[in-house]
């Protein structure tokens, strides 16, 4: 079966693109792992929020690409950064032309436009009447009401180039099959839930990290665009938050409520008392966790004064760690004393209270003194891998040389060189990928636009055969 584009996972970069193409009068076939309306990728278990570097998208594109480079610390590749900045103005009025229903869900201008209802932040469970769920099953229901090809429960595992085609081999309930087409567009997100992956490009035990996702990602993308002849950037950050180690354990306590604030106000150690120093983001955070040799071994350590501040309450209108840890069963340790404190963590007083000492000194504006005193082992949770293959502006994967692969195309998570940074740089997800997959969308109707010379247009057209 030959189609005129073939798009590799039906997530929001993906479902952007194929919703995209048809109004451009492309035809494409979508090739999605999860076997329900509105896929299993991680837009359905997000907060909902779009934004560009934690700006709203429909501010002045300068605007937005200068908090894209200040946020990656001018680590986003330029191109990128001024595409992503210029083409995002487009993406509000398009989803809301489209039915998508957004919202101000707080007074934080990276909260203006959230899909709507909004997803409160319960534990990780597909719940199909809030926003992110009903933004995908619209998108789907659209594709296929206009007659695009959907195929659910499908898994890509080989690409292979033809003659001015490229050739996806893959896998599903029914059998093996393969479907051919000019251009081919990775959106199947990052490799989070890849522990080969994790542990080669991340950290040797990255994967013992929380998947604070979906299991979608698996990196074939990746993979598959690598195996012929891509480059890659960034592969070895992540973007993810700290939760509760209990996490592991308890769907309640992911993907919300994250320790982020208090972890950055407070005290972080290591399993046996050593002080983490906190001198970063808390993506930034993540990622160094993440690298370590024991992203299961850490702590956080606080005060009352700080369980009860502002850095344990929350924002954006997610839940927050005060009081919804201990509501949703989380192991938090008390005690009136540091050293009675250390013992019931099982690690040697002196040790905390030298992490203790050491802390108050650097944060002699935040030390920690207010009786009772407070941990939670926590442990990074990944949502997706921050790096990926290299694109061009226009969404066209490139060649270590920089010179582009006829015909393929990534967007979302399958990319890197936007997302990153010394200090962790998020520039926000769900915008992100919808603007790509946006962006994408407009480079393959072009490429298949050049393809069609006037000979072929005129015998197409009927009249040339003589009717």
């Amino acid at each position: 079966m030959v189609t005129a584009c073939i798009i590799v996972g039906g997530g929001l970069a993906g479902m952007v693109a194929a919703r995209r193409l048809q109004q451009l009068g492309v035809a494409a076939t979508v090739l999605e792992k999860g076997n329900v309306e509105g896929g299993i990728g991680n837009v359905v278990i997000s907060g909902g929020l779009f934004h560009i570097a934690w700006q709203p998208p429909d501010v002045p594109a300068d605007m937005k690409r200068r908090h894209l480079i200040a946020e990656t610390a001018g680590e986003i590749d330029p191109e990128l950064a001024l595409a992503l900045a210029q083409e995002s103005d487009h993406l509000i009025p398009w989803l809301e032309a489209e039915g998508v229903e957004m919202r101000p869900k707080t007074d934080d201008p990276a909260s203006r436009w959230t899909l709507w209802p909004f997803r409160a932040g319960p534990g990780r469970r597909l719940l199909p009447d809030l926003g992110p769920s009903r933004a995908m099953q619209l998108l789907y229901r659209r594709f296929v009401g206009a007659g695009g090809d959907l195929r659910l429960g499908v898994t890509a595992h080989t690409l292979e180039p033809g003659a001015g085609l490229w050739r996806v081999a893959y896998r599903s309930g029914s059998g093996d099959g393969s479907a051919e087409a000019a251009c081919v567009l990775f959106a199947d997100g990052g490799f989070q839930a890849n522990k080969e992956l994790l542990s080669r490009y991340v950290g040797p035990n990255a994967g013992l990290c929380l998947l604070r996702a979906s299991t979608s990602g698996t990196g074939d993308g990746l993979r598959m665009l690598l195996e012929n002849g891509a480059d890659a950037v960034g592969l070895g950050r992540v973007y993810g938050h700290l939760v509760s180690l209990d996490a592991l354990t308890s769907d309640e306590l992911w993907p919300f409520p994250h320790l982020d604030e208090l972890c950055l106000a407070g005290l972080v150690v290591t399993r046996y008392g050593g002080r983490v120093p906190v001198d970063t983001s808390a993506v930034g955070l993540v990622t160094r966790m993440a690298r370590s040799d024991d992203p299961r071994g850490f702590i956080a350590v606080f005060d009352e004064d700080l369980w009860n501040s502002s850095h344990a309450r929350g924002k954006l209108g997610l839940p927050a760690p005060n009081p919804e840890l201990i509501k949703r069963g989380a192991r938090m340790f008390s005690s009136p004393t540091l050293a009675g404190l250390a013992e019931q963590l099982g690690m040697e007083p002196d040790r905390l209270l030298t992490a203790v000492a050491d802390h108050n000194s650097v944060r002699v504006d935040a030390p920690l003194e207010s009786a009772p005193f407070h941990a939670v082992p926590i442990v990074p949770g990944i949502t997706f891998t921050m790096g990926g293959v290299k694109i061009g502006p226009n969404a066209e994967v490139r060649r270590p040389s920089g010179e582009p692969i006829h015909g393929l195309y990534a967007a979302g998570s399958t990319v890197g060189g936007i997302q990153g940074g010394p200090d962790g740089g998020y520039v926000g997800g769900l915008a992100t990928a919808a603007t790509f997959g946006f962006i994408a969308a407009s480079s393959i109707a072009l490429q298949m636009q050049a393809t069609v010379t006037p000979s072929s247009r005129r015998s197409s057209s009927g009249n040339s055969l003589g009717d």
